[in-house]
């Protein structure tokens, strides 16, 4: 999609609506979740499940176990901020 934007200005712009959007998001899933929104739409209907999941205590396991740092995978991951740019004022 073409805007007239530069590209910082229209990341900046994305990232906002993007926020925006998250914070309806969690409000229609609390709602859905509670019972007090109803899941069922015109074109599409939300289904609450839940799922059991483990996960690994780091600190729990180096207490037993000693130092796990041999076990770490170094990875790389690549981002990109986005700022507002400040402009001072000229006095003229």
């Amino acid at each position: 999609m073409a805007t007239n934007m530069k590209p910082a200005d229209e990341l900046k712009s994305v990232r906002e609506r993007i926020k925006e959007l998250q914070a309806r998001e969690t409000e229609l899933r609390e709602g859905i979740i509670s019972g007090d929104l109803n899941p069922v739409g015109a074109m599409a209907i939300a289904f609450v499940t839940k799922q059991a999941r483990k996960t690994f205590d780091r600190k729990s396991a180096e207490a037993e176990l000693g130092d796990l740092s041999r076990f770490d995978r170094p990875g790389e991951v690549i981002m990109v901020r986005v700022q507002d740019r400040v402009f001072e004022e000229q006095e003229g």
